[in-house]
């Protein structure tokens, strides 16, 4: 009985114990950690790191002895921006200043743009392991990585051009960063998107005045072309009012002609049909009824007189 109350008891002391080491590792948060839906940890022991990565859930470690650091593996956005530089970072949004580089003449140009990159799960651990922890690596593999591929992008343009070219500058730099991610074992790439184009402002005043003039310019010939096409118009139609008259006149002389031709052969007709017998026939059905006069001798012929 005695060695069951000394059983008890000690079960008693080391149950209080454990509760006492809990809530002391709950209160300070050592001693255990939590790994959300979303995020990696990383344990190392002594100076050595685990090559497995923690999922998520609830973690126990030995203090002093054991770490565990711990990571998101969500996409992460830096946006480059004149703007929003001095923004406070967020875990999953940086802001930082736009990008620049030089021209092939040696002039700076600055590139306003986001790029969106998501950290690989199954390479944290390779990425303590290799550049010491997540921020340097970050630096190293994502910063460093997004400036170069900026510098190269402009080093192929002219300060004077570049503002026309913008899809070819995008399309470039996107070959470029994709082909520096491809080689990227901690880090992809999701996703880019160029903003603006930034020179100096001296050259950007006068390319505007540039621009101003090519539109006056267009103007110009857009105005000309469209009093051309007006004059042309006006011309069309006056040739067709004038062709409509001369088209009206000449059938209206072939109707004349037409009607004169009929006339003439008509009374053609009526001058061949006047006979000296229809003639004397139509004296006769004109005769009034009065005994004719004779006139000269008696053999000669006499003539009837008519009304």
């Amino acid at each position: 009985m005695e060695k069951l109350m000394k059983t008890a008891g000690w079960t008693v002391v080391i149950g209080i114990g454990l509760v006492i080491i809990l809530g002391f590792m709950a209160i300070t948060k050592t001693g255990f950690a939590i790994v959300n839906d979303g995020e990696r940890g990383v344990m190392k022991t002594g100076t050595k790191y685990d090559m497995t990565e923690i999922q998520p859930g609830y973690h126990f470690f030995i203090p002093i002895y054991q770490s565990i650091e711990i990571d998101t593996i969500r996409p992460k956005l830096i946006n480059y921006s004149r703007t929003e530089a001095n923004k406070e970072d967020s875990e999953l949004l940086i802001f930082e200043p736009v990008l620049q580089g030089l021209d092939k003449k040696g002039i700076p140009i600055k590139l306003a743009l986001s790029i969106e990159v998501k950290p690989v799960a199954d390479q944290l651990a390779e990425m303590y392991k290799n550049d010491g922890d997540f921020e340097n690596a970050f630096y190293k593999k994502v910063k460093q990585v997004n400036r170069e591929a900026v510098q190269a992008t402009i080093s192929r343009f002219s300060v004077d051009t570049i503002m026309d070219k913008r899809p070819e500058v995008e399309k470039y730099l996107t070959e470029k960063l994709n082909e520096s991610y491809s080689k990227n074992p901690y880090f992809k790439l999701v996703n880019i998107n160029l903003k603006d184009i930034i020179v100096p402002k001296e050259i950007a005043n006068k390319m505007l005045e540039v621009q101003a003039a090519k539109q006056d310019a267009l103007k110009s010939q857009e105005l000309i072309k469209k009093a051309q096409n007006e004059a042309k118009a006006r011309e069309a139609k006056a040739q067709g009012e004038a062709n409509a008259v001369k088209i009206a006149a000449q059938g209206e002389a072939d109707a004349k002609l037409l009607v004169a031709k009929a006339t003439a052969k008509s009374n053609k007709l009526v001058s061949e049909s006047l006979t000296d017998k229809i003639l004397k026939m139509e004296k006769i059905k004109k005769w009034d009824g009065t005994v004719p006069k004779l006139v000269g001798s008696e053999t000669s012929s006499f003539i009837f007189q008519t009304k």
